[in-house]
């Protein structure tokens, strides 16, 4: 039976390879920032506010999509716009910078329940 080791060492390195940031997320608070904040007269601002929309309503769903699955009901209003989702994400990222290292899933996640909070259940 031949040893492990060889194994052993090569998941070593491969898991060494992973960056913190990749584990965490595709963004941190501080990438989807600088996305969310690209000036109208940058070359690729309209990639880059697609891009950021695009992000924001991705992850807003997924929240939306995990609270469903474990039959919550979503605290962000039916009738939100994307337009206000980018604006509160931004709002937030803008004034708690020290959230920007964070995944940007989890400052998305922090804004909207700033912005709606869910309503405390009373405890019987």
């Amino acid at each position: 039976m031949k040893s492990g080791k060889p194994v052993y060492l090569l998941l070593a390195v491969a898991a060494g390879t992973c960056s913190p940031a990749a584990l965490a997320g595709f963004y941190t608070g501080e990438e989807l920032y600088e996305l969310c904040s690209t000036p109208r007269s940058s070359n690729d601002y309209l990639e880059k506010t697609y891009e950021c929309i695009a992000y924001i309503t991705g992850a807003v769903d997924a929240f939306n999509t995990t609270r469903e699955v474990n039959k919550l009901k979503s605290c962000i209003p039916a009738d939100v716009t994307i337009s206000q989702l980018r604006n509160v994400t931004v709002d937030y990222l803008r004034d708690n910078p020290e959230e920007r290292s964070a995944s940007a899933s989890r400052t998305v996640f922090a804004a909207t329940r700033k912005a709606w909070p869910c309503p405390r259940t009373r405890k019987r």
